[in-house]
């Protein structure tokens, strides 16, 4: 795949469509694998700050924040598997 013609515009409407279109919960499943396999998996200084990086372009938020953030999640919001 050429990345040089990516429509970036087209890319976050297919992001967000895949995340709505009925994949709620099962996008947290998804995700929450995902971030597991890069924070055990990555764990160097720049390794984290590719992972502030790009925690960052997507939420506003660098990793400590989300964290602690999630930490004021109350036990009755997170969906049972």
């Amino acid at each position: 795949m050429e990345m040089k013609n990516i429509d970036y515009a087209k890319l976050v409407v297919a992001i967000i469509n895949e995340y709505e279109s009925d994949r709620a919960e099962s996008g947290r499943k998804e995700i929450r694998k995902g971030m597991k396999y890069v924070l055990d998996k990555y764990k160097s200084e720049h390794d984290k700050e590719i992972i502030d990086e790009m925690l960052m372009t997507f939420t506003g938020w660098n990793l400590e924040t989300l964290i602690q953030k999630s930490e004021m999640i109350s036990d009755d919001e997170i969906e049972e598997e």
